[in-house]
């Protein structure tokens, strides 16, 4: 295991074995911290146990979702929620509290350059009506709803004569096939 470790020309001998001792009595220290809170957790006794309410108190403020909590505990998601869930909800509570005390702090404060900023966001969530920001109704189309244009430079003389002939028809009310002498009329030479 040490084969594949570089070497470190600047740490001589008896600075490596500190080292290697300092990190294995680190692994001994946390490997006993497990045991410890895994006996602790065992002898809590009978739910509801204020270890346990602690434990998940602090879990719901880190947002820890309650069935990775009962993982940890080793207790069912059931369990927790029928023994738990008050502590859980006022974890998340407390939290929540807390952020929204520190940016009502933020928000009066003279000197915070974020200020106007936050103190702005909290009047649109709970200033009311008049403090809500102003929305704006924007419609979209494609041109698929859009009539189709007609480009009447790339059409010949008798095409935009032609053309001319019906929209001026179906512009006065007109139905059916224009009369020859309509059509006479509206030519333009």
């Amino acid at each position: 295991m040490t084969d594949d470790l570089p070497d470190l020309p600047q740490v001589d001998g008896a600075e490596r074995e500190a080292i290697s001792l300092w990190v294995k009595s680190r692994l001994e220290e946390s490997e006993r911290a497990h045991l410890d809170r895994i006996e602790l957790l065992r002898t809590a006794g009978e739910h509801p146990s204020p270890i346990y309410a602690r434990f998940v108190r602090l879990s719901g403020e880190l947002g820890l979702t309650k069935s990775l909590t009962a993982k940890q505990l080793g207790i069912s998601v059931s369990t927790l929620t029928t023994h738990y869930a008050d502590d859980y909800e006022m974890g998340k509570a407390e939290i929540l509290s807390a952020i929204a005390a520190n940016m009502n702090r933020k928000a009066i404060s003279p000197t915070d350059p974020n200020a106007a900023k936050v103190g702005m966001r909290i009047l649109e969530s709970r200033g009311g009506e008049e403090w809500a920001p102003a929305t704006r109704k924007l419609e979209m189309s494609s041109k698929k709803d859009l009539p189709p244009v007609i480009d009447s430079s790339k059409l010949t003389r008798e095409e935009r004569d032609q053309l001319r002939l019906m929209l001026t028809r179906v512009a006065n009310g007109g139905e059916g096939e224009p009369d020859e002498a309509a059509e006479e009329d509206h030519i333009i030479e």
